[in-house]
């Protein structure tokens, strides 16, 4: 009996043994494929940043003109979208249930580059934006959250007036003003956002 149990014990480490010498090839060529690959997706990696980029996209549309207007503006660098229409943020002096105001500027405090854009409305930014702005007005200055970022700002409309191109750049160079961020210009369409395109881009060398 013991002799069997022997025998068996024996032709057991011998399976373990040629099992394993033959698996350690196959193991080594498949580190090896996963390392080229990595090598790969490095090679062809859009551009790194030190911190995160994130675009505000304050439209109706979570996929409109705004939105292209933004991804044509940072394409190549790897960013964030927050749709603001996917929170809940109610006017200055309501004070309701769910209120995701809050959310909002934590996620913004984890970016060192915000990028805002809106659509026009009636010679105006969006409504939704016109509200985040207000709402800052809550926030007890400075705001840790806001201080030090790089903000740009993005608008796109249908001919909008020569007043209207003039007015929401100030207004967005005053908000940085007011909490601290660094306000690093404004593109008023597609066509005219190179200059603000090569400025980020620099910032991010």
């Amino acid at each position: 009996m013991k002799r069997i149990i022997r025998r068996g014990l024996l032709m057991l480490v011998a399976v373990f043994v040629v099992v394993i010498v033959g698996c350690a090839p196959q193991g080594t060529e498949k580190g090896s494929d996963a390392a080229q690959s990595a090598t790969q997706v490095n090679a062809s990696a859009p551009q790194t940043v030190e911190g995160d980029v994130v675009f505000v996209n304050t439209s109706r549309d979570p996929k409109g003109n705004t939105y292209a207007m933004g991804e044509a503006f940072l394409e190549g660098v790897p960013h964030k979208t927050i749709f603001l229409n996917d929170y809940k943020i109610y006017q200055l002096g309501q004070h309701f249930e769910g209120d995701q105001f809050n959310d909002v500027v934590q996620m913004l405090s984890k970016a060192d580059v915000i990028v805002i854009g809106t659509p026009v409305y009636w010679h105006m930014m969006s409504g939704g934006l016109k509200t985040f702005i207000d709402r800052l007005y809550e926030l007890d200055r400075p705001v840790a959250a806001l201080q030090g970022k790089k903000l740009y700002f993005l608008m796109q409309g249908m001919s909008p007036s020569e007043e209207t191109k003039k007015q929401l750049p100030y207004t967005m160079s005053r908000v940085a003003n007011r909490y601290d961020m660094e306000y690093m210009g404004a593109a008023t369409s597609m066509a005219d956002m190179k200059e603000l395109q090569d400025t980020l881009r620099n910032h991010l060398r």
